[in-house]
């Protein structure tokens, strides 16, 4: 049997819920705690797919500008290495042409080397000379410039040696320096008919043959040259460039590769197409950071873009936070408004329950003193005839003296119910304390058949409270623990212990009594309710109790189980560690007697 509630009600599953007045509302700095949390998930929200479609995107796109790139180069390489084929093609069918030609005699006559030349030339400009070989490889007739060449003896020569040996009628040679110690190439026709083994040979103008293979680019500082097996430029302009770096073409195949390489210290985009008409490749190299300016200025736009997208994800994100987490303030706000509205209507629920109690309370010494009262003033009339008796006057004024004591004791425990005491907190030890209680009980427990079990943690921190208000409570408590245990008529097991807390210590008090249900938890914390029969309480012990213990700062809590029995936890904050010692519960002579509440 209790008096009142506790601070918490049992939850389905025998969790404990705190009840009595609501938690502090969330302060500013739990407000912008929140803003900053929302504003790193919302941003880590949006702008990560943000950063991953770009990545994936952007890389995407590399790769295919990459390929872009190295297919156009490819294709101007091809288109390039066609029209070099057909190039070398229309030479050889010149110098054929000429070899054949009706005034060609062998040996040739005065001035017709000179006339075959000019109409060589005229065909083609790139042509220098025109030279006529004997089988034996002596160039009997020549015309152009290098007439010193004439009686040569050019059969040790690598062009002369493969016209000879080739199943081929035509050779077109490397670009070397020869008896004129010039670069150049030549283009040479066998004669297979009437005069078997002649040979004509015409030079082609190195630096114009240059020109023609460079003639498209790819891109300003791209360039296309020829080379041969062995990887030597066959394009040169000038002497020097014999000496060159080689580049190697790679193995001879029919597709065109492309592929990156550094030559010289440079990287470049290189494409190599191998010719048909000569053991020649076609190269097209463009340096690669060139190549891919493209896409550099494209990553710089992509890149601004995100920049961009993200400076407007962050604005929106702050903005609509910064919003959101106002609006969340003003409803909790409202919310907390709202709250104390509906505890203010409970409290002005407990007064209206309080009043009735109070009138009841109050009535029954009221109407004792009246009947006191009237009794007396009846004996005092001398209309009625009656005669004082002085003892039985006394009688009935210690009647009305004990009828005023019980409405001050009354008004009292709903004074200290409304606080209108100041509690005066000190420094104190919870295990002497509760120990002293205790012995005021020891006798009535023992007689009712209690069983009494101690658990005092011995390194407990002193207490901030009153000494007097703390007994009241905790005999308040046994009390409440005494009449739950004899309700349930079994041998009662009452439990105290204590343990410490880093800001405090705890309190446990138990019973193997007869328990409450949720119902009964809901309402008892309200002044005047009380499970106990008429006259044995007035339903004020636990909420005085729950009101001192929140005066120390403290906190009760309760679980219960019907018929299983009740436990309450008192939590008492721990002394200041600047706070005088000898203000602690071994000051006898301050302490007074302390009164339970029923």
């Amino acid at each position: 049997m209790l008096d009142n509630v506790s601070s918490r009600v049992p939850a389905p599953g025998g969790a404990t819920v705190q009840a009595g007045p609501p938690a502090d509302a969330p302060g500013r700095t739990d407000f912008g705690r929140l803003r900053s949390k929302l504003r790193w998930q919302l941003l880590v929200a949006y702008v990560t797919p943000l950063l991953l479609l770009a990545a994936y995107f952007h890389y995407a796109y590399v790769d295919m500008m990459q390929e872009s790139i190295r297919r156009h180069l490819v294709s101007v390489a091809e288109n390039q290495r066609n029209t070099v084929d057909l190039f070398l093609r229309e030479r050889v069918s010149g110098v054929r042409r000429a070899l054949y030609s009706g005034m060609l005699t062998f040996p040739p006559g005065p001035g017709v080397m000179d006339r075959l030349l000019e109409e060589m030339r005229t065909a083609s400009r790139t042509f220098v000379d025109v030279g006529l070989f004997s089988p034996d490889g002596k160039l009997v007739a020549y015309a152009g410039p290098e007439t010193s060449l004439v009686g040569r003896d050019y059969s040790s020569q690598a062009w002369f040696t493969r016209i000879r040996q080739e199943p081929h009628d035509s050779v077109i040679s490397d670009v070397y320096l020869g008896f004129r110690g010039k670069p150049h190439f030549i283009v040479a026709v066998r004669q297979s008919t009437d005069h078997a083994g002649w040979v004509l040979r015409a030079s082609v103008d190195p630096e114009s043959f240059a020109e023609f293979v460079a003639s498209s680019y790819l891109l300003a500082d791209a360039e296309a040259f020829i080379v041969n097996v062995a990887g030597q430029r066959q394009t040169l302009r000038d002497a020097g460039a014999v000496a060159s770096e080689p580049v190697d073409p790679g193995s001879r195949t029919a597709e065109t590769v492309a592929s990156e390489s550094t030559t010289g210290g440079t990287d470049y985009l290189r494409v190599v197409a191998w010719l048909t008409e000569n053991e020649w490749a076609l190269v097209v190299q463009v340096p690669r950071d060139r190549a891919y300016a493209p896409i550099a200025q494209t990553r710089l736009i992509v890149t601004a873009i995100v920049l961009v997208a993200l400076l407007v994800i962050v604005g929106v994100v702050l903005r609509s936070t910064r919003k959101l987490v106002a609006q969340l303030e003003a409803a909790i706000a409202a919310q907390e408004s709202l709250r104390h509205q509906l505890f203010n209507a409970a409290k002005l629920a407990s007064v209206g329950e309080m009043a009735a109690g109070v009138a009841h309370e109050i009535n029954n010494p009221l109407a004792i003193i009246y009947e006191e009262a009237s009794m007396m003033t009846d004996t005092l009339d001398p209309e009625l005839g009656g005669k004082p008796d002085l003892e039985d006057f006394k009688e009935r004024l210690d009647a009305i003296r004990d009828a005023v004591k019980r409405g001050r004791t009354i008004t009292s425990k709903l004074l200290a119910f409304a606080r209108r005491h100041d509690p005066d907190p000190e420094p104190s030890d919870l295990n002497l304390l509760v120990s002293r209680v205790l012995m005021v009980k020891e006798h009535e427990y023992s007689l009712a058949n209690i069983e009494i079990a101690r658990e005092f943690a011995p390194d407990l921190p002193r207490v901030m409270v009153n000494r007097n208000l703390l007994d009241q409570v905790v005999l308040n408590l046994l009390n409440n623990a005494h009449d739950a245990i004899v309700a349930r008529g079994c041998r009662g097991r009452l439990s105290l212990r204590t343990t410490r807390r880093e800001d405090g210590a705890t309190l446990e008090i138990g019973d193997n009594g007869c328990g409450m249900t949720p119902e009964v938890m809901a309402k008892i914390f309200f002044p005047f309710f009380t499970t106990k029969g008429v006259g044995k309480g007035t339903g004020l012990g636990l909420s005085i109790s729950h009101g001192i213990i929140e005066s120390f700062g403290g906190r009760i809590d309760v679980r219960s189980r019907v018929d299983e029995g009740s436990t309450f936890t008192i939590f008492l904050p721990a002394a200041p560690a600047d706070a005088s010692a000898g203000g602690t519960a071994e000051k006898d002579g301050r302490r007074g007697g302390a009164e339970v509440a029923t």
